[in-house]
């Protein structure tokens, strides 16, 4: 089990408080605020421990409602209030980081935010989670248990990598892979799986339901 200091940072995308995001944030050391993500968080009735923003997003009402939270105004423009956060997260020496209502929406900022798990991956473990994904940026190498029959769906968004696998239902053997389909809806065969990456690195979709569309729990 990881000791690991971990903020979670709560953006202004798509929010659905499932019970795996409810553990997340239970278990976080520091609970931060993009902006507006501060709204979803007085929805559930969950006090964060600061909002950094341009908080153009955030409602006066939740702002009200968080007045003895520290909140700090960045204006900067060159910035997303996502980047801003994490930058923060990352001054004060957290370990880990999970991002939270940072898909769905429009699909450029869910785009900026996975370019996120790329600009950060050598600085720190980060990763994205929302009701149906974890999804994690993979420049090297990974191993992970998984539920045998797992959905799983890897990608690449930007240059060329080879990508080998162990413990796929549809192994790769160093196949080079670009931004395509190829990647979709592979699933575990063997656990544990290991995934190796040669190039610019491959995003790792972690589906939580199994091949045959029944939810799972891990």
């Amino acid at each position: 089990m990881s000791n690991a200091r971990k903020s979670v940072v709560v953006a202004n995308g798509n929010f659905v408080y499932t019970d795996r995001i409810r553990k997340q944030i239970e278990s976080a050391d520091r609970i931060v605020c993009a902006d507006g993500g501060a709204n979803h968080l007085a929805a559930v009735d969950v006090t964060p421990d600061l909002i950094l923003g341009d908080l153009d997003s955030v409602h006066p009402d939740t702002l009200q409602r968080f007045k003895d939270v520290e909140t700090i105004k960045d204006t900067d423009q060159f910035s997303t209030d996502t980047m801003k956060i994490i930058n923060h997260e990352l001054s004060l020496g957290m370990e880990e980081l999970l991002l939270l209502g940072a898909t769905g929406g429009r699909i450029d900022h869910a785009l900026s935010n996975l370019s996120l798990l790329t600009r950060y991956a050598d600085l720190i473990k980060i990763s994205i989670m929302d009701e149906r994904t974890e999804t994690l940026f993979i420049k090297k190498s990974i191993t992970f248990n998984s539920t045998v029959r797992r959905k799983i769906s890897l990608m690449v968004l930007g240059g060329e990598s080879s990508v080998t696998s162990k413990g796929l239902r549809w192994e790769l053997d160093g196949e080079s892979q670009r931004f395509s389909p190829f990647g979709i809806s592979n699933e575990v065969a063997d656990s544990p799986v290991t995934i190796e990456v040669e190039g610019s690195g491959i995003f790792l979709f972690k589906i939580f339901e199994m091949s045959d569309g029944t939810p799972i729990n891990e």
